[in-house]
């Protein structure tokens, strides 16, 4: 609902406009932080974690982990399933491609951009709540993984659910492999440093040239 209400009051207002949108949008979460901020204050309040953790012969690993992974692929099908096979998701994937054409036919792209941004505000709220056990509830709790987010859907390309899908598993092995291997910082820098490549190789990201008839 908050997103639904942020894309009538501010982003509809700013459509085709790409660097102003991502200026109001980035205005408006740092209004949302320093908001929260000062009512409930900056200290990280922490979560228990719901599910212990299980063994696999010398090895332990956090359930709630496991968890997460199960969650994130059931948030990926569930998007296959309503782009690909809903009117929705038929009309969402057109109006990116030709909003005009759209309109032309009876469809309306102003409400397709608004129920879309909604669910994007929705997919972000349940990321930071699945996230709570892990990293702890404070406003700034989204800062670490904006940097991230960006690099994995611009490397992704335009395809929404096979190129972000591809990029953050791509990024995410790397990342704690690294992590695994040397140091966490080590991990990070070998992330960046995929990205720059994969970003230099293929400009229009990955679905630019493998998964073209992907959604």
């Amino acid at each position: 609902m908050v997103g639904l209400a942020l894309e009538w009051l501010v982003i509809r207002h700013l459509y085709g406009r790409m660097i102003d949108t991502m200026l109001a949008t980035w205005g408006i979460s740092l209004a949302l932080i320093g908001g929260m901020t000062m009512l409930v204050g900056n200290t990280t309040t922490g979560i228990p974690t719901p599910l212990p953790s299980v063994s696999i012969g010398d090895y332990s690993v956090s359930g709630y982990v496991i968890f997460l992974i199960a969650l994130a692929l059931a948030v990926f099908a569930g998007l296959f399933c309503l782009f690909k096979l809903t009117t929705f998701g038929l009309q969402a994937r057109a109006t990116t491609q030709n909003a005009e054409m759209v309109a032309a036919l009876g469809g309306k792209p102003r409400r397709i951009y608004a129920l879309t941004f909604g669910l994007g505000a929705a997919l972000a709220g349940l990321g930071g709540a699945a996230l709570a056990p892990l990293t702890g509830v404070i406003p700034t709790i989204g800062a670490s993984y904006i940097a991230k987010s960006f690099i994995t859907v611009i490397s992704g390309g335009a395809a929404v659910i096979a190129g972000n899908l591809s990029a953050s598993v791509l990024f995410g092995s790397v990342g704690q492999i690294f992590t695994y291997v040397f140091t966490p910082v080590i991990g990070e820098v070998a992330l960046l440093l995929t990205a720059i490549v994969l970003i230099r190789i293929l400009p229009q990201g990955i679905t630019g040239r493998f998964f073209r008839r992907s959604i």
